[in-house]
């Protein structure tokens, strides 16, 4: 049967696009289907500011009518220019074990990175590093990921290779374990650590919300500016990014580190809500909501998404205080492991922290580029 390539433009290509996920996963239990309304809302560019500063195109390929993969591709303008460079990202990448169609879809996003003067293409992801589903597991369990960590098929690793696609980049997903005490030597450490005079570790302040998240914009900028893969955080983008977060994290596992009363780094941790989510299937109405609340109390599990501490602070073992403080916290809350991702493989500092933790490097993720 032929095979055609179309871009997306009318509400029913969204929606089909949107469905492409349960034609290859309806059936596995690892899967969490996102909750369409919100990636509807992601999708839409008069919405979403990160449309602001970036540019994307979405394509299907279809079979004698029938759609059988999809892509997407996008230019971040303030990626290119924070790091002086010309790269365009793919991603929303999935496709049938099917070569024709892989390589169609692969080539109509580097098509069209290369029309906008592009010199590199990078991916896979949802869209940039600031999103969701960012890199291709090729290694590890492929059990249920984490909330924010992407979940593929092991052929997509053959797709991008015979396409011409290299590793970039390697990530590493730590699985960290709660049991509430540590070694003599590391808890002595940290003790010391703690005690150290003029830190302190604070939670974020709730009553403070729209301040406090600003500051952790702040310093998110500020302690990731020269990590590959950064992007910096606009105001707005970053509000969009953290709408949900007041009503559904616990202040406890938002920390921020102080030096004498400077902010000098900050830990943000959430509950895996893909426990919740994944008997929802993507559908919160009409009972789906009620399903997930019941559900949330219930979760486990957590995610530590982001951490970070300012280069001269970065010898005081401030981040390895704020690991333990989100441990220790969420044993008492009944969250009996946890995952810290995503992890730069060549981060040695934060690696030998976790792994210090008794931490199990469980899963790797890679970013693929290519000239285009």
């Amino acid at each position: 049967m032929p095979l055609t390539i179309h871009p997306v433009g009318s509400k029913a290509d969204i929606d089909a696009f949107l469905q492409v996920p349960y034609r290859l996963y309806g059936d596995d239990p690892n899967y969490v289907f996102p909750l369409l309304g919100e990636m509807r809302h992601f999708l839409d560019k008069q919405k979403n500011p990160f449309f602001k500063h970036a540019e994307a195109a979405l394509w299907l390929a279809r079979r004698d009518g029938e759609v059988v993969g999809r892509i997407a591709a996008c230019v971040d303008e303030a990626n290119n220019k924070h790091w002086d460079e010309k790269t365009g990202f793919f991603g929303f990448y999935e496709v049938d074990d099917d070569p024709e169609a892989a390589a169609a879809l692969l080539e109509s996003a580097r098509a069209w990175i290369a029309s906008r003067d592009m010199e590199i293409m990078r991916g896979p992801g949802c869209f940039t590093s600031n999103h969701d589903w960012y890199g291709l597991q090729v290694g590890g369990k492929f059990n249920r990921p984490v909330v924010g960590m992407p979940y593929n098929r092991r052929y997509y690793e053959r797709h991008f290779e015979d396409f011409g696609l290299t590793g970039a980049k390697d990530l590493l997903a730590w699985e960290m374990h709660t049991e509430g005490k540590l070694p003599p030597k590391m808890q002595n450490l940290i003790d010391r650590i703690l005690d150290r005079p003029g830190l302190v570790i604070r939670p974020m302040n709730m009553k403070r919300f729209i301040e406090e998240a600003s500051l952790v914009r702040e310093l998110y900028n500020a302690c990731w500016s020269q990590n590959w893969g950064f992007i910096p955080l606009d105001d707005a983008e970053f509000a969009y990014m953290a709408k949900d977060m007041k009503s559904m994290v616990d202040a406890e596992f938002m920390l921020i580190a102080e030096m004498e009363g400077k902010p000098v780094g900050f830990s943000l941790t959430i509950p895996d809500f893909n426990q919740a989510m994944q008997p929802l299937r993507g559908k919160l109405w009409p009972f789906g909501w009620l399903k997930f609340l019941l559900a949330k109390r219930r979760i486990q599990y957590a995610r530590t998404i982001l951490m970070g501490v300012l280069p001269e602070f970065r010898k005081l073992g401030i981040d390895m205080a704020m690991v333990y403080r989100t441990m220790q916290y969420g044993f008492s809350k009944g969250i009996t492991s946890g995952e810290c991702s995503w992890i730069l493989a060549d981060n040695k500092p934060m690696n030998r922290i976790l792994e210090g933790y008794g931490g199990d490097c469980y899963k790797t993720y890679r970013i693929y580029e290519r000239e285009v």
